[in-house]
């Protein structure tokens, strides 16, 4: 497994490739989550290449991540290689929307950054106004 995670200006880029284990993605979310500490933004892009699908978030630390991220604004748009990957992201991002956060999977990294880096709908205005 290789990962990469490069800090643009208004967000996080974390690449995996090559993905086999649940101890290397387990690797993954945590490097993840420094780094989303320490440079202090909350738009994330995940792209994951040439791995195997993830489907037990429990055994690989996805849950406790999720936990972690709750409540901060965290924004992550999700990209694959193939439609396993993009199957099992698909079910992160679900487990992710039920705890109320800002989860997205996309075709490709183009709209995946223009997802991010949109501003979040204001919320429904009062009908009493």
């Amino acid at each position: 497994m290789r990962y990469t995670i490069e800090i643009h200006p208004s967000y996080i880029k974390a690449e995996m490739r090559e993905r086999e284990t649940g101890e290397e993605t387990r690797a993954f979310v945590e490097a993840i989550l420094a780094a989303l500490r320490q440079h202090k933004l909350a738009r994330l892009l995940i792209s994951v290449r040439a791995s195997r699908p993830v489907f037990k978030v429990e055994q690989y630390g996805l849950s406790e991540a999720l936990v972690q991220v709750a409540g901060t604004g965290l924004r992550v748009a999700f990209i694959a290689d193939s439609k396993e990957v993009a199957m099992s992201q698909e079910y992160i991002a679900l487990l992710g929307q039920q705890r109320g956060l800002d989860f997205k999977t996309l075709d490709d990294e183009h709209a995946a950054v223009a997802w991010l880096l949109r501003e979040a709908a204001p919320p429904p205005r009062d009908g009493g106004e």
